[in-house]
């Protein structure tokens, strides 16, 4: 038997060739794998999978279903993405402390009969080339850069649940293909509102103003990569600033929402006056939770921002005029998001930019069977993107493990090709 895993040291986000040969013919294989994250060391996570060797004594993961295991699909990366944590209820520990100095090891070992092979696999979270500056005087963020002064600049703007630490993989990677990547917070750090709740446009001003006179990124056109409520400032942002030149856009929404404080208030704010919302009843998330345990469902706020949009009598006001913009767009959305309903608003951003006529270049993809999930592939396996937060209720991303495997390998994959893209909207 021999073992063959390409290649053994790489960036995260590369896919990996796992082959083994010299196998009986239609010999029965045991894979399995396993890695512990550097900052949660403590998180063994595994996975498995029987398959059958061809006639030529073969089995290649890129061409092959697993005859059973922790995945069902073809897929090279099945093994990887389909790890679960050995104890579930730890892994909440994985979002925590996260840091991109040291590489992620994963460990597969493969079994036919009595004959044992395993090989070790170093992942990196950014390339060697990629250096990283952090500032706290006018706002929170890093920025991760090479030498290259012809890099495109990128701010990437994190959902909900995201700050300096949880951004960083993203931006550090993507900094790894090409590019100045700003990682922004825009609460939950040193200096900034603990809440997701009326966060000044201003301060994102002073971000810009930093970019321009920084001599890594400046004279630079900026892109902006957000996701869910990032991805929603995105759309203002550019509505509001000309030199917004490129936009991707994971699970935006049309409308500018409340903000997530437990409160009646907006989510962002200009000239120190709110900007207009759909307002969101803390009473309605409470009644969710409560149906979906009668009716043993999953739950999420997908429901919560529909009835909000049903009852609301501001919606055009509350609206972000996208038409506005003056930057590409690519947007990537999915019908099954359980967050929110991501996708009913990509159908109103699409109808309003045709209807308007819209002269910059705007795309949408939209990924069947997936939730949520969006973020680097290959790093942390969000499986079914189910959590279980109390004895008779499911917290759940949405989509399948196929679906979210797909979606975050796909939607990487096309943000890094639109971003490098020549500039047609000058």
């Amino acid at each position: 038997m021999k073992l063959r895993v390409e290649p053994l040291i790489a960036l995260c986000d590369e896919k990996v060739d796992i082959c083994i040969t010299e196998l009986p013919p239609f010999g029965k294989v045991k894979i399995e794998a396993s890695m512990r994250f550097p900052w949660a060391n403590g998180v063994l996570f595994e996975s498995f999978a029987f398959f059958t060797a061809d006639a030529d004594g073969i089995v290649d993961l890129a061409k092959q279903k697993p005859d059973n295991g922790s995945y069902d699909f073809i897929d090279s990366m099945g093994l990887i993405v389909s790890m679960k944590p050995q104890k579930a209820k730890e892994f909440s520990k994985v979002g925590q402390n996260i840091s991109v100095d040291n590489s992620l090891c994963i460990e597969v070992v493969v079994q036919c009969e009595q004959d044992i092979s395993k090989i070790k696999l170093e992942r990196l979270f950014m390339a060697k080339e990629v250096k990283r500056q952090k500032t706290s005087d006018e706002f929170a963020g890093e920025l991760f850069y090479t030498e290259n002064t012809s890099n495109k600049t990128v701010v990437w703007l994190g959902g909900s649940g995201s700050n300096l630490a949880i951004n960083s993989p993203i931006a550090a990677l993507l900094a790894s293909h090409g590019f100045n990547v700003l990682s922004l917070p825009y609460f939950g750090e040193k200096g900034l509102p603990a809440k997701l709740s009326e966060i000044p446009l201003e301060y994102f001003e002073r971000a810009f103003d930093w970019l321009k006179k920084n001599p890594i990124t400046s004279g630079k056109d900026v892109y902006l990569l957000g996701m869910s409520k990032g991805a929603e400032l995105s759309l203002i942002l550019a509505s509001r600033y000309p030199f917004i030149k490129k936009m991707v856009l994971w699970a935006p929404h049309a409308y500018c929402f409340q903000g997530i404080a437990f409160k009646n208030a907006s989510s962002w704010t200009s000239g120190g006056k709110p900007l207009p919302y759909i307002r969101i009843k803390n009473r309605w998330i409470l009644s969710d939770a409560i149906s979906c345990i009668i009716k043993n469902q999953s739950f999420g706020f997908m429901h919560t921002y529909k009835k909000a949009l049903n009852v609301a009598n501001n919606k055009d006001a509350a609206r972000i005029k996208v038409e506005n913009a003056k930057a590409d767009l690519l947007i990537l959305t999915n019908p099954q998001n359980n967050i929110w309903n991501s996708y009913d608003g990509c159908t109103l951003i699409m109808e309003t930019l045709r209807n308007m006529n819209y002269r910059y270049r705007y795309d949408i993809v939209v990924y069947e069977n997936a939730g949520e999930t969006f973020y680097v592939p290959y790093i942390i396996p969000y499986g079914d993107a189910k959590i279980k937060i109390a004895p008779r209720l499911t917290f759940s991303l949405g989509g399948t493990l196929e679906g979210n495997a797909h979606l975050q390998a796909d939607s990487w994959e096309k943000t890094i090709a639109f971003f490098k893209q020549q500039d047609r909207n000058t």
